[in-house]
């Protein structure tokens, strides 16, 4: 179970990559969804060009640190969690439920349907991943 959760664990850290990398080089991707759910309003709206430049460098600056996150958590999974030892789990468990449970009641609150699906999916992937292997981590030892 351990090997197939920790395979599930690196696709949904590469699902997390792929996600924060759209933030990076298409900000406006996920500004003008924001906006539209938020504020009924684009990008392209914005009369006040310093406004629409501050939401991009905002998602991008998001982007940037959901990325700096994902990298340290490949590293926890093949320093730690592939190894069946706790302290990757709680790792695991802390930072993905802070990241992807915080995103989701933010994007419903917002009603923003293109990022609801992309934290859904992210949640079903970091759930499976680290509750598949619960055993390996708390189970007893022989």
């Amino acid at each position: 179970m351990l090997k197939t959760a920790s395979a599930i664990v690196l696709i949904a850290l590469l699902f997390g990559t792929a996600y924060t990398l759209v933030i990076i080089f298409s900000p406006e991707t996920v500004a003008n969804s924001t906006l539209e759910a938020r504020a009924g309003t684009r990008l392209e709206n914005i009369q006040e060009k310093g406004v629409a430049g501050t939401v991009v460098t905002y998602a991008r600056h998001m982007g940037i640190f959901g990325l700096t996150t994902n990298i340290a958590m490949f590293f926890v999974l093949f320093a730690g969690f592939k190894k069946a030892q706790k302290w990757a789990w709680w790792a695991f468990f802390l930072a993905g439920g802070i990241a992807w449970i915080f995103g989701l009641v933010t994007q419903i609150a917002e009603g923003d349907r293109m990022n609801i699906i992309g934290h859904v999916i992210g949640i079903v992937l970091w759930l499976l991943g680290i509750l598949i292997p619960l055993k390996a981590f708390f189970g007893k030892k022989a």
